[in-house]
């Protein structure tokens, strides 16, 4: 299996090389300006409204479940509006969910409304101390994890997906959530490396939610970049990529899609080794030639790596294999910021991939490495406070394991400020960081809690909080919740 992992890996190499871009005719843009206002900050107000576009029911090919998880001392109640999909006979239904102090609920939205093929759920919650995400169960036994929406928008996009349904059972799902009480409609315009092709007046019913599979509409694409306008109405949008193939690995990956472009992304969680392979996309959906940096955070002090350089044209993807980076060879886990030079709007997201192998690790022992496939945008801003919905093993039984753990990564984006950031569960801290200028820094969550609960994150600066979650047969991998105001990472130095 070994040797078929390498061949396959090495047969795409050329694909994605470092700064390929999709050799299509540049995509037509509108000539008006790309806003965008961050997703990233939980919701404020007496009642928190959160948006989950969803996934499948128990019979399909990824299974919802919504997880909420209480950063207060206080009881709160969630009231959980689930929504059927637009074609099925089903009528949304409300239920109330208690979460204890500090507690957290796992809920499936199909055991309120059974029968629906598609769900999707909005979910309003009496306090701001309270973090939303949506888990989706693949058929395959992997999961994909992701922040749910807290506001809805005119326009979305997805930075790549792939649609290669022979040879590697991929399925390129996009989820559109209407929770108002009108009709939307959208038009979704795909931007493929096969060609272009167009989804025009595709109706949204309200309270209702939708999944476009791409992949009966182009499907044989190694990369594809979705871009929704909303011409009626307001939606909320994520998407569901499903593999089960030699290249693109096996399960569900599982993301919120982008309200819009910024000129800086940080992507918190990124590696490179044996088994693993990290793609970055970058989106440019502006009228204007995007001039990209990609910079490297690395955790080691001490360690500074070059700028990998590439050039987005108007309306299009460019794919980055961080797999072909020899300048990350031996750095040990990074993050990466994308930058673009001349303030053109673009929109990030990176892809993992891992394989189930022995890896050698520093001291040349072996590390095993679980299989699984994450998908995660970027944060455009940062904040001095974030909850974290974290998950981790019994510390001894993590140990025992002899593999890779779950982290906490924080990243400080100033060039010239240090970040003293405190970690707190249960409301007592637990341990404290120092986060010099550019740098990322990481905690084994078994170090911090067991089981399901919440991580507090406070720092004296601006930073970006994410996790990545490694099971015994699945990894996830997800931003926090920015619970203060945002701060654009474009306006911090």
């Amino acid at each position: 299996m070994r040797s078929v992992r390498v061949l396959a890996m090495v047969a795409i190499a050329g694909l994605l090389a470092a700064g390929v871009l999709i050799d299509l005719p540049d995509r037509p843009v509108p000539d008006r300006p790309v806003r965008y206002l961050s997703a990233l900050a939980a919701p404020a107000g007496v009642v928190s409204t959160w948006f989950c576009p969803g996934g499948s029911g128990p019979d399909g090919a990824a299974e919802l479940t919504i997880g909420l998880a209480s950063g207060s001392d206080q009881r709160r109640t969630a009231a959980v509006s689930v929504l059927p999909g637009g074609s099925d006979p089903s009528e949304p239904r409300t239920v109330d969910v208690e979460i204890e102090p500090r507690g957290s609920v796992l809920m499936k939205p199909s055991e309120e409304v059974p029968g629906a093929r598609w769900l999707g759920a909005v979910v309003e919650v009496d306090g701001t101390d309270v973090v939303v995400e949506q888990i989706l169960a693949a058929e395959q036994g992997d999961v994909g994890r992701s922040a749910c929406l807290t506001r809805t928008a005119g326009s979305w996009l997805v930075p790549h997906g792939a649609t290669r349904s022979a040879v590697e059972g991929e399925r390129f799902i996009v989820m559109l959530l209407n929770p108002f009480p009108d009709i939307a409609v959208a038009d979704i315009e795909l931007v493929a490396d096969v060609g272009r092709d167009t989804i025009d007046g595709l109706v949204v019913p309200a309270q209702r939610v939708v999944a476009v599979d791409i992949t009966d509409e182009i499907t044989v694409a190694t990369s594809v970049a979705a871009f929704v306008e909303v011409v009626s109405g307001r939606l909320a949008a994520s998407w569901i990529q499903i593999a089960d193939g030699p290249i693109a690995g096996r399960g569900a990956r599982a993301s919120a899609a982008v309200s819009g472009a910024a000129p800086q992304w940080h992507l918190p969680v990124a590696a490179v080794g044996a088994a693993r392979r990290d793609v970055v996309a970058i989106a440019n959906p502006s009228a204007d030639i995007a001039e990209v940096d990609l910079e490297i955070l690395a955790e080691a002090p001490g360690t500074d790596v070059r700028p990998i350089e590439i050039t987005v044209r108007p309306g299009r993807t460019a794919l980055v294999d961080l797999s072909q980076q020899g300048r990350l060879v031996g750095i040990g886990p990074f993050s990466v910021v994308v930058r673009s030079l001349d303030d053109a709007p673009v929109a990030a997201s990176i892809h993992s991939v891992t394989f189930a192998a022995d890896a050698a690790g520093a001291a040349g022992d072996a590390v095993a490495v679980v299989a699984g496939s994450t998908a995660t945008i970027g944060a455009d801003a940062a904040a001095h406070r974030w909850l974290v919905a974290a998950e981790a093993a019994d510390s001894e039984v993590a140990a025992g394991g002899g593999g890779e753990s779950s982290i906490l990564v924080v990243v400080n984006p100033s060039s010239v400020g240090i970040a003293q950031v405190a970690l707190s569960v249960d409301g007592e801290t637990v341990r404290r960081l120092e986060v010099g200028p550019r740098r990322r820094a990481s905690v084994a969550l078994d170090r911090l809690g067991s089981g399901r609960f919440v991580v507090e994150v406070e720092s004296s600066a601006p930073v970006v909080a994410g996790t990545e979650l490694i099971g015994l047969t699945s990894r996830t991998a997800s931003l926090g919740s920015a619970v203060s105001e945002p701060v654009s990472a474009a306006d911090i130095r």
